[in-house]
């Protein structure tokens, strides 16, 4: 296999070994999504999503049907889950390289490139360990590209089962929303394919059905075993309504522009890279990724509701143009300018850390060790001296090197973190609820509650939910022997002689109180 390939694998790897080591479960998303997963699995509902006993129809069942496989290798646990989303990148990697390759044919050498990019790339690297969708939606995306590019440049008709694969499996990993990553390569593609005829907006149809029939191989028998309101849920409510309340969120037009930078972090910060994007030269295989790029930042921008990670499926694009720019900026006299700017940015983020740490380390809620800190800024100085001084002799050794540091910059973040993110792990406190459900106790919860407890205490029954105050304190008078969960902020007085149980929750206390004690806490 190609170096580059095993390089860009590895890199992947071992940064979400990184993220497992250090991290246990993230609450709200992977706490609730595997908790979805786990009441699927304890319940025998393997058509039918699961919240806290109720069906869920945020999101599709394909991602908890990959738990449940893995549990059934391997038993019940939260380890080896934790590395589907990397087989998924993986996958990914690859269909980068073989997306180059369609452009660009016999240019093995800048697709592996490709993959490099991508695996060092900060966000995804950090979001192949995290147990949520958009790693997966990513393949997926990619799967589809690939066919629609194959599909217009060498009227392949085997493609179209690629992107109906690509549409109905997205489909079942995360909704509709696989169509805004795919359907702008498609109505723009006068623009950017040759021959593009009947023929290729027909195959697009067959396939786009052939990808709903895949969906719709689940939401049918789920819509008749859910009901009728998880039916309207997954045939409407996945669709036209969360558009609606997506419109609804308060997060401004601009909102995806300042973060673009962070988004292809360490690779924006190359001057080279800008060099050959803002050249006049422009090869038509450019005008796909230019276009696929940018329609879908701006359809995701024109949505209010917007999140870092709904761009993950976009990188690639930008991993593919960065790779192509790069390589063409080939005057190795400038070799040590092209990895000064990542060099003097690690070493400029080890002095702002050491600076941080003595201004906000003692207004954190958490503590975080001045050890860790000067250990992260030696690491990230040693990372960028070596960008700085190394003799690089050639493009592609300089490239590996940028990779690679990425994993640096990985481990500080989790490692100058690390008591935050332990105090995050609330299996202790999920096992007293399960306790407390076995001895028969009922257990309440007095705000919106997301799953966050059943897989880390292995619950069995559903935890009741009051956020009303008149009417949780009427249920408490009914029911005197109940335990409440509720929530406090760290800074929060309250009085720890009462309560059960505590956990850290985020930036606030969980805690278990007897029903007698629960207005006077």
């Amino acid at each position: 296999m190609n170096r580059n390939l095993l390089i860009a694998f590895a890199v992947l790897t071992t940064g979400a070994v990184i993220g497992i080591w250090f991290r246990p479960l993230m609450i709200i998303d992977e706490t609730r999504y595997i908790g979805v997963a786990w009441e699927m699995f304890d319940h025998n509902s393997f058509l039918v999503p699961l919240i806290n006993g109720e069906p869920y129809h945020h999101k599709p069942p394909l991602l908890f049907w990959l738990i449940h496989l893995d549990w059934l290798l391997f038993g019940v646990n939260e380890t080896s889950i934790r590395f589907i989303p990397l087989l998924f990148g993986l996958g990914s990697l690859f269909l980068t390289y073989k997306i180059y390759l369609t452009l660009w044919k016999y240019d093995i050498r800048d697709a592996s490139y490709s993959a490099l990019i991508l695996a060092g790339t900060f966000i995804f690297l950090f979001y192949s360990s995290l147990v949520m969708f958009d790693v997966m939606l990513t393949f997926w995306v990619l799967l589809g590209v690939l066919g629609i590019i194959q599909a217009a440049k060498y009227q392949n008709k085997s493609a179209f089962v690629l992107i109906a694969l690509s549409i109905g499996f997205g489909v079942l990993t995360k909704g509709p929303v696989i169509l805004v990553h795919l359907l702008p390569l498609i109505l723009f593609a006068r623009f950017w394919g040759e021959n593009i005829g009947k023929r290729f907006y027909i195959g697009f149809l067959f396939a786009f059905l052939g990808g709903v029939a895949i969906a719709l191989a689940w939401a049918i028998p789920a819509g008749i075993a859910g009901g009728q309101e998880y039916r309207d849920a997954i045939f409407w409510g996945q669709s036209a309504n969360r558009m609606v309340k997506s419109f609804a969120h308060q997060r401004p037009l601009w909102w995806y522009l300042p973060i673009l930078p962070l988004l292809f972090f360490p690779w924006s910060i190359l001057k080279s890279l800008w060099i050959g994007i803002t050249s006049k030269k422009r090869e038509p295989e450019i005008r796909v990724l230019f276009i696929w790029l940018v329609s879908v930042v701006v359809i995701f921008s024109l949505i209010s509701g917007k999140q870092v990670h709904y761009l993950l499926p976009e990188i690639p694009a930008f991993a593919i143009l960065a790779a192509r720019f790069l390589s063409k900026v080939s005057d190795e006299k400038k070799l040590k300018s092209r990895g000064a700017f990542v060099g003097h940015f690690y070493i400029l983020f080890a002095l702002g850390l050491i600076i941080a740490y003595f201004i906000v380390h003692q207004k954190l809620f958490f503590t975080v060790e001045l050890s860790h800190v000067l250990i992260s800024a030696a690491l990230l100085i040693s990372a960028g001296y070596l960008l700085l001084r190394y003799p690089f002799s050639s493009f592609e050794t300089l490239l590996r090197a940028i990779s690679v540091s990425t994993l640096v910059a990985i481990f500080v973040v989790h490692f100058v973190l690390s008591n935050y993110l332990q105090m995050q792990y609330i299996t202790p406190f999920a096992k007293r609820i399960a306790a407390l459900q076995k001895s028969g106790i009922p257990v309440v919860q007095d705000k919106k509650y997301h799953d966050q407890f059943h897989f880390t205490g292995r619950l069995h029954e559903k935890i009741t939910v009051i956020p009303q105050k008149e009417r949780l304190l009427a249920y408490l008078k009914t029911h005197p022997q109940a335990v409440v969960i509720t929530y406090k902020k760290q800074k929060e007085a309250f009085n720890e002689e009462k309560i059960i149980a505590k956990s850290a929750f985020k930036s606030r206390y969980a805690i278990l109180v007897e029903a007698k004690n629960y207005q006077g806490l």
